[in-house]
């Protein structure tokens, strides 16, 4: 009988902890503040290096023209990177798709990028790039949203590091109050 309410309750809580994480899909972000961005259009992502085997996507943002530069070889667009900032995708798939931004929003130091992944009927040879320029705001983490769901968040080193400095402060407060 123990055993049976066991497993009885442990598969609620799994049930009720599926549905509670699929609620947060459901967030609203009409109501956060929106972004003005540019698309920038003609990059092609630089790195020869790296080939997939199977569908996959990188997800990338950068500070620096250095670091943009290297991604994506020279800037054709005006881009103050002291004042901008410049987020990117970039999909190796088999069909051929066309990311279209939907908006950009910011909350609670968060970048969040909605876009649409289209599907197009003219395949090319090069991964298929996605990116926008905003201007700068502090941010801990760049989420990207595609198609409605959230595909993959980056969280920037400083945040990573203030993080573990915050978790290593409390370890040693435990091990002060023994």
């Amino acid at each position: 009988m123990k055993n049976l309410f066991f497993t009885t309750s442990i598969f609620c809580l799994f049930v009720l902890s599926n549905f509670l994480s699929s609620c947060v899909s459901f967030t609203s972000y009409d109501d956060l503040e929106r972004l003005k961005y540019s698309d920038l259009r003609g990059y092609e992502y630089q790195n020869k290096e790296y080939n997939p085997t199977a569908d996959t996507t990188r997800f990338m943002y950068f500070t620096k023209k250095e670091d943009f530069e290297k991604s994506f070889g020279s800037i054709k667009h005006d881009i103050d990177f002291s004042e901008q900032v410049v987020v990117a995708v970039v999909k190796y798939e088999k069909k051929p798709t066309q990311i279209n931004t939907q908006h950009i929003t910011y909350s609670q130091r968060e970048i969040i990028w909605l876009y649409e992944d289209a599907d197009v009927s003219e395949p090319t040879s090069s991964p298929y790039v996605g990116v926008v320029l905003i201007d700068k705001k502090r941010f801990n983490q760049v989420v990207f949203v595609e198609n409605g769901k959230t595909v993959y968040i980056i969280t920037t080193p400083e945040a990573q590091k203030r993080a573990k400095e915050k978790l290593a402060d409390t370890f040693d407060r435990t091990e002060q109050e023994k």
